[in-house]
């Protein structure tokens, strides 16, 4: 990722554990959404999520802040 942006912020982690909830439910809502749509039905199962990503930037952005979170809420524990 020669081109890549980087974002650097504190939160207490009440507040990170209520934004990856958010971002969980947004996630998981999308992905219910796209996954039985017309454009990914011959898709095969196991190559799915991963074109779902590819076409879908945005997901793409929230499943590398999800694990950011997570992994951020692990070390301050």
């Amino acid at each position: 990722m020669g081109n890549a942006v980087i974002v650097t912020t504190q939160m207490p982690s009440a507040q990170a554990e209520a934004l990856l909830a958010a971002i969980r439910a947004q996630y998981q809502v999308s992905l219910s959404e796209h996954w039985y749509a017309d454009e990914y039905r011959y898709v095969p199962q196991i190559a799915r999520h991963k074109s779902i990503l590819d076409r879908t930037p945005v997901m793409a952005a929230q499943k590398s802040l999800m694990a950011a979170l997570s992994l951020s809420l692990k070390a301050a524990k």
